[in-house]
């Protein structure tokens, strides 16, 4: 027997209506998600890294200003360790020091002093970094690389900032020409 409260629900009958699908809403908001979906996650994850790499990239030039400062008054360390040990010290603490590269170099003009660097198999900088704080009146060249590990998502629409194969990482480079003070 039936309560007074529950009245009887009478079965759905379908009927062929022609552009009864077209009218049909009940499943636009979910297949208009999916639709936009994977975008709407690689701009989030777009926007994210680069803010990361930005953000990294700002600190590796402050370090690079920091050190420099030592090279250009001739208080600078005796040995590329300790010159590192230092730079180590004034990098943000989600930075590892183990993928901070230094090369300082005596050049003999302020144009273009650069190291395009190679890889050995192991995808490790292969080429040799100098470390020659230079001479009072020399020009010196400072050169800070960092390897920022970059975690790939795939299907992400072909946004990929990695420049290094199989390592997953992104080279910064931040540099900095000075000519080292007179002794006095």
């Amino acid at each position: 027997m039936r309560s007074a409260s529950r009245p009887l629900r009478k079965a759905r009958t379908w009927k062929i209506v022609p552009g009864l699908f077209i009218r049909d809403q009940s499943g636009t908001t979910a297949l208009e998600f999916a639709f936009i979906a994977i975008p709407l996650c690689t701009l989030l994850y777009a926007s994210v890294m680069m803010s990361v790499i930005y953000f990294t990239q700002d600190a590796l030039d402050f370090v690079a200003d920091q050190m420099s400062r030592p090279l250009l008054t001739g208080t600078a360390p005796s040995s590329s360790a300790a010159f590192k040990t230092q730079a180590c010290t004034q990098l943000p603490s989600y930075l590892s020091c183990s993928s901070l590269y230094v090369n300082v170099q005596t050049v003999t003009t302020f144009a273009q002093p650069s190291v395009t660097p190679t890889y050995d198999s192991s995808d490790q900088i292969s080429n040799k970094l100098n470390y020659e704080p230079g001479s009072p009146g020399d020009i010196v060249a400072l050169q800070l690389m960092y390897r920022l590990p970059i975690p790939t998502v795939a299907g992400l629409g072909g946004f990929n900032p990695v420049t290094q194969g199989a390592g997953q990482s992104l080279l910064l480079l931040s540099t900095v020409v000075i000519k080292t003070e007179p002794a006095s």
